[in-house]
């Protein structure tokens, strides 16, 4: 039998593997570019939002849960209130109640404040935050350094018209009537006297906060502006739910104006009304009692009827006595009460032994997951909020000689605070 020729075979077989070769690497390298062009993001706005969502080993080893945390302190602006800023601000743009060359005010306690100063120059405008002056100062300093204005007043009831929420709102009025006066070009309430800034003399000391060529006002208004639900309905939310891929058994966190929890919770229970939604309320907020008896507060507690600060807590953001329009879109199972000595003594625990150094309100978070957990027995997947890092509490929650005058200073060796070894 005659010898076999193998030598075209063999040439055209390697031919062909070197074609299939060729075609692999190239539709590999064109998958590549593809996913290095979709990972791109264009500009700051772009990079807020799809935050990480981590796995709390420690306090999931220590309960048998699934503890999880979304690292919102990751946002560009260091929290989940960069979030907020910039549905506000797009909304605002949208509707027209803002122009670039705007000014957005708000009253804020400093999270929210830094969004906006953080997102307000990506569309053109400026932002004028008053703040109580009792918040810890490195926000002020943040805000400031961010290019923002800053009005820092004393803390009072929400009824008082001197509440910084109550001044920031008028200090929007004041900018729209100055840009609606520049524009007609009319004198300042018909009186002749020398101006500053378009401004009579006697009123510089407030109009000076605006220059003349502001378009006008916004007040972003976060307790009540359904924005604030809106950008955790709309993002928040379902992030949460494609990351854990539908496995989540609860869900918990602190409400301040209450749009996280609010809308989180209400987009989860669409998704899954057997996902349990929590509140965990910091001490003097009186949300624990409403979400848990249905009634706030007794009337003498009533907020209007205090003369100081009603919150008896050094957490910052967190606990309110009054029921916000965002808070009221909130679907609830019920709600735990925590302690600033369980915030600080959880906020040192996570830095032993996850390295995350949380902000106050993080930490209280996390004490409600532990909560949720004991509650609901392991073998449960609960997710929560890492709002900002420890960064913005170093003069108060993180200062050792300030928690020591409250009797707050860390002694915990594990999580025997919460009943756990």
């Amino acid at each position: 039998m005659a010898p076999v020729n193998m030598t075209g075979a063999v040439v055209a077989a390697a031919a062909l593997l070197m074609l299939s070769s060729y075609s692999f690497f190239r539709l590999s390298e064109k998958k590549k570019k593809r996913k290095e062009k979709l990972s791109m993001r264009n500009g700051l706005v772009d990079a807020i939002g799809n935050t990480p969502l981590i796995r709390i080993n420690s306090l999931s080893e220590a309960t048998g849960c699934e503890i999880l945390g979304k690292c919102e302190f990751l946002n560009p602006g260091g929290s989940v209130k960069d979030r907020v800023a910039l549905k506000i601000i797009q909304e605002a743009l949208e509707s027209g109640k803002l122009f670039p060359g705007g000014i957005v005010t708000e009253g804020s306690a400093g999270s929210t404040a830094i969004s906006l100063a953080t997102v307000a120059p990506a569309y053109g405008c400026k932002c004028h935050v008053v703040i109580p002056d009792d918040a810890a100062i490195e926000k002020s300093q943040i805000i400031e350094a961010l290019g923002a204005t800053v009005e820092r007043v004393r803390p009072v009831s929400i009824t008082h018209k001197d509440h910084y929420v109550n001044i920031a709102r008028r200090r929007a009025d004041e900018a729209n009537e100055l840009a609606s006066k520049r524009r007609l070009g009319s004198e300042t309430n018909g009186i002749h006297q020398e101006k500053t800034n378009g401004c009579a003399v006697e009123e510089e000391k407030e109009c000076s906060l605006f220059s003349d060529s502001v378009t006008g006002g916004f007040f972003a208004d976060q307790f009540e502006n359904l924005a604030n639900y809106r950008a955790h309905y709309e993002g928040t939310g379902p992030e949460i739910w494609h990351q854990t891929h539908g496995n989540i058994d609860a869900f918990v966190a602190a409400a301040g104006t209450g749009g996280t929890l609010a809308g989180v919770s209400r987009f989860l229970q669409e998704k899954n009304e057997r996902v349990k939604c929590f509140l965990i309320d910091p001490p003097g907020s009186g949300l624990y009692n409403k979400v848990t008896r249905g009634v706030m507060y007794t009337r003498e507690e009533a907020e209007g009827r205090r003369l100081k600060n009603p919150f008896d807590t050094i957490t910052e953001g967190i606990g309110i006595n009054r029921l916000t329009k965002n808070f009221l879109m909130a679907k609830l199972d019920g709600g735990f009460r925590g302690t600033d000595k369980e915030a600080v003594e959880m906020s040192r625990f996570l830095l032993k032994n996850d390295g995350l150094f949380v902000g106050s309100s993080s930490a209280m978070n996390c004490v409600g997951a532990v909560r949720v957990a004991q509650t609901l027995g392991p073998g449960h997947t609960i997710v929560t909020i890492l709002c900002d890092s420890g960064m913005r509490h170093l003069s108060k929650f993180h200062d050792p000689k300030y928690l020591d005058l409250y009797g707050l200073s860390p002694t915990a060796i594990g999580l025997e605070f919460l009943s756990l070894k």
